[in-house]
């Protein structure tokens, strides 16, 4: 009798401990599957607006092409370049900031011969405009970006943003 005890003592302590084993891989499946999911839900629900990477071309034409003038904050300033005594517009201030983009594009197109800005029709594209004033919007002047027809054809009559 003493040995048929201990064989369901031990066949019990051996389903026991299966069951915990089971248990615990469902646990840990169940937890690496919940890791995954959440890690999925916070990738697929990332804010895609404005991330680094999304203003790098405007950030690299602008550093190349505009930082010189303009600094690298957008804040321009007194400053010599080729020799010329210059103070580019400051792009971060109030009123550039309600200039439309329109307004910017076409200063870059022309330029602003009399202020020392250059024409930039031969070194850049529209499309490499518009990523320009989209850095500037975004990341110089910390603003959402002002890229719809209705922003672009408002404030006709300001003063544009010169270079």
């Amino acid at each position: 009798m003493t040995k048929l005890i201990v064989f369901i003592a031990a066949a019990c302590f051996a389903l026991i401990a299966a069951c915990s084993n089971a248990s615990t891989s469902n646990s840990t499946a169940n937890t690496t599957n919940s890791t995954n999911s959440i890690a999925r839900n916070t990738i697929t629900s990332a804010s895609p607006a404005a991330a680094p990477d999304d203003l790098a071309t405007g950030r690299d034409l602008y550093n190349k092409n505009c930082a010189n003038c303009h600094k690298e904050s957008g804040e321009g300033g007194p400053t010599v370049v080729d020799g010329r005594k210059m103070k580019p517009d400051n792009l971060i201030d109030d009123r550039r900031k309600k200039l439309s983009d329109d307004k910017y594009i076409k200063a870059m197109v022309n330029g602003i011969e009399d202020e020392g800005m250059p024409s930039f029709k031969d070194k850049m594209s529209e499309a490499e405009m518009r990523e320009v004033v989209r850095y500037i919007r975004v990341a110089l002047q910390k603003q959402e970006s002002r890229m719809s027809p209705t922003a672009n054809s408002a404030n006709v009559s300001a003063a544009p943003a010169n270079k």
